[in-house]
């Protein structure tokens, strides 16, 4: 880990758009830390400036959590797809594994990594990157 990694501060930036457009910002953990941007994306860069100036740090240790405020029925649709992305990572995740596991398997049968392929319905170049990742079993001291 490295310095900035273990001086990095996590801010949570309350986000509102006003009605000519533009965004406010402020910091919900220190309320007087305060800007604007026409972007949300400008508004949170301005953000990250202001709070390193206020908290006397660079700018690069500011960790900002956008929290928008937002009419109760688009908040609830944000939540919603937040969680499915969320379920997607996971499920990636998870056929990743058993791709793996499965290619490591077959393999192991004395089965080639294109019949390999063949049978997970992935290339042969994937079958030998999965098997190039795979963690080795530990030995056991003795």
């Amino acid at each position: 880990m490295t310095n900035v990694e273990e001086n990095m501060k996590t801010y949570t930036a309350r986000l509102e758009r006003e009605k000519d457009g533009r965004w406010t910002v402020e910091l919900e953990e220190e309320p007087r830390v305060h800007t604007w941007g026409k972007t949300v994306e400008q508004a949170l860069a301005r953000m990250r400036e202001a709070a390193a100036l206020w908290f006397q740090i660079e700018e690069d240790q500011i960790e900002l959590v956008p929290r928008p405020v937002l009419p109760k029925s688009a908040d609830r649709t944000v939540e919603q797809a937040r969680q499915a992305r969320e379920q997607a990572r996971s499920a990636d995740r998870l056929a990743l594994e058993r791709t793996r596991k499965a290619a490591a398997t077959l393999t192991s049968r004395g089965i080639s990594m294109r019949d390999a392929a063949a049978i997970l319905g992935i290339s042969h170049q994937r079958v030998h990157q999965l098997l190039a990742t795979e963690v080795p079993p530990r030995r056991k001291a003795g």
